[in-house]
């Protein structure tokens, strides 16, 4: 039996033994689409046998296609020659007039007016009839009805054709103006009712909206508690008063994870582990426990232990509660550096785009040498440092994909208040802004640039902004091609700091949305005094540009990027290899 199917298909793909191979495919008469597009959406080939099956599915492919786009009378016809080394395939195309919109009317729309609706489409008079415009039109009208409380709209457009001109004409039956009376949640083991419908934010008696109830179903996507959500209206019959039930399957509340990887510069290896509680005392808070250690190829190491406490509906409200403690120690040229932080702080998400938050944060570093150093070393030895803040912050995420994406803004603020009625040793004011946009291009191609600045104004007791308070650049962090923290007017050992900072970053990335993705980068970056801002010019930035390789995974992109500084190279720089996780922005 296997043999005989093995036969069957080697029938199929080679008809006969003399058939010959296709040497070149072309098309004539096509004058608004180019050839290149054409090739793609045929079944033959050029290098491979000829297939008088392929060719009759390549004319009903290609006239749908011209049909599509407003092609009514296309006529395409094939014509198969002779060459010394194979067969020439030629599409003869006359594509005939295009037909263009005329005029588009709205039927049935007792709620909302035919201008509301004209404006909510991108079909205007005049253009073209192409069925996906078309079909985007429709689905935009439904989606509208739907999130207006008219979940069983039905919208069928019609079109007539005359003389080369469409009339569409959208026939609308509303159905009724629909509320939700009940909630019903199936499925749930572990997590209890209240959490979820908690989560879900909907009330009862309020309007039907397709897109709040999606909303809703992502934030229970994103609490972790669920590996799938489904939602269905139970009613059979198309009535005001509607039962939404949630359908979820749980997925194990606790999870253990370790990591392992390789960054440079510096090169140092990367441990780290971490366990998390999703449901903890069952009521729907997050407990993440976190540990990381990093040393590199000398004696140098740094580790990090971090817990994070989130409360994700504090006391019933949409506000989330935070309670952050991080504690590190650095091992570098023989310094000493040890911190302990602890935030906490609320929050509040507006839609799934938009999030409003302030913290409290305490914050004191301690700093030693092993060894006595000379004063010429600048470096605040045995002593600590204390910052007690107040944080505000507004982000507004409206990526497609916050690993790689393709399309959407990421923009954020944030306002830091340091000591005074806060106590502490540091009175600063801290502002910060970063605004990144992500634009598809042809060709599988995504234009990406991000704009970061910062700035640092000190008062009161503090003249002088501490530098694990300051900002610094270079390496992996936005400017690529360069040592890290290398530019700066202030200097601490061979690190450099400053209380102002411009990064500005530039990347064309592939988007093939397989395992390997290429790019190429420029960076732009300085950090100055505060003083110096009204002087700045070209001269106080530093450049550098690239090439990178991503490695597509679940966790997100290993980059690995080859930058070279730009301005006043060192002598013997070859540029440097940057090996990270995650793209730079």
């Amino acid at each position: 039996m296997l043999n005989l199917l093995t036969l069957l298909l080697f029938l199929i793909n080679f008809p006969d033994a003399d058939s010959s191979y296709v040497q070149k495919v072309i098309f004539s008469g096509n004058q608004t689409f180019n050839s290149k597009v054409l090739k793609k959406i045929i079944l033959t080939r050029e290098k491979e046998l000829l297939n008088e099956f392929y060719l009759v599915n390549d004319i009903a492919v290609l006239t749908q296609f011209y049909q599509n786009q407003g092609f009514n009378d296309v006529v395409v016809d094939d014509e198969v020659s002779a060459l010394p080394s194979g067969k020439l395939v030629c599409f003869k195309i006359t594509e005939g007039s295009r037909v263009k919109i005329s005029q588009i009317n709205f039927m049935g729309n007792d709620n909302f007016s035919a201008s509301q609706l004209r404006s909510l489409i991108k079909l205007k008079q005049n253009d073209f009839l192409i069925k996906s415009r078309l079909e985007d039109a429709q689905k935009t009208i439904s989606n509208f009805y739907k999130n207006s409380g008219f979940p069983f709209v039905e919208i069928e457009p019609k079109i007539t054709i005359s003389d080369h001109k469409a009339v569409i004409d959208f026939w609308i039956t509303e159905g009724p103006l629909s509320y939700i009376k009940a909630i019903k949640i199936r499925g749930n083991q572990k997590v209890s009712d209240w959490v979820i419908r908690r989560t879900l934010e909907l009330k009862i008696g309020e309007r039907f909206s397709l897109q709040k109830i999606e909303q809703a179903r992502q934030r229970l996507y994103s609490t972790k508690l669920f590996e799938k959500i489904s939602f269905y209206i139970i009613d059979t019959l198309k009535q005001e008063s509607l039962t939404i039930r949630f359908d979820v399957l749980e997925q194990l509340p606790r999870s253990f994870g370790i990591g392992f990887g390789i960054q440079t510069p510096p090169a140092r290896l990367i441990f780290s582990g971490e366990w998390e509680h999703v449901n903890f005392l069952s009521r729907g808070h997050n407990l993440l426990l976190a540990l990381g250690y990093a040393p590199t190829f000398a004696t140098d190491w740094r580790g990090e232990i971090k817990g994070t406490y989130r409360i994700s509906y504090l006391l019933t409200t949409p506000l989330n509660f935070l309670l952050q403690p991080t504690f590190k120690y650095e091992l570098k040229d023989s310094i000493e550096e040890k911190s302990f932080s602890a935030d906490i702080g609320l929050s509040r998400t507006f839609g799934l785009k938009l999030e409003i938050g302030t913290f409290l944060r305490y914050f004191r570093v301690w700093l030693s040498s092993r060894y006595a150093l000379p004063q010429s070393a600048n470096l605040p030895l045995s002593r600590y440092n204390i910052t007690n803040s107040q944080n505000i912050y507004l982000r507004y995420d409206s990526r497609d994909n916050i690993f790689t994406p393709a399309s959407g803004l990421f923009c954020s603020y944030s306002f830091q208040f340091a000591g005074n009625i806060l106590g502490g040793d540091n009175d600063f004011y801290k502002n910060q802004v970063e605004l990144a946009i992500f634009k598809q291009l042809p060709l599988s191609l995504i234009f990406c640039s991000r704009i970061m600045a910062g700035l640092i104004v000190p008062y009161g007791r503090t003249t002088q902004i501490p530098y694990f308070e300051a900002f610094y650049i270079g390496g992996n962090n936005g400017l690529r091609g360069y040592n890290e923290k290398a530019i700066g007017p202030d200097v601490i050992g061979q690190e450099h700091y400053g209380d102002a900072i411009n990064n500005i970053n530039f990347e064309i990335r592939t988007h093939f949305e397989k395992l390997i993705d290429f790019v190429i980068f420029s960076d732009i970056a300085t950090v100055i005094d505060r003083n110096l801002i009204a002087e700045i010019d070209a001269n106080d930035y530093h450049y550098s540009a690239g090439l990178g390789l991503r490695i597509n995974t679940p966790f997100g992109p290993i980059r690995i990027d080859y930058a070279k500084r730009l301005k006043e190279p060192l002598t013997n720089d070859w540029g440097k290899i940057h090996l990270a996780l995650l793209n730079v922005f």
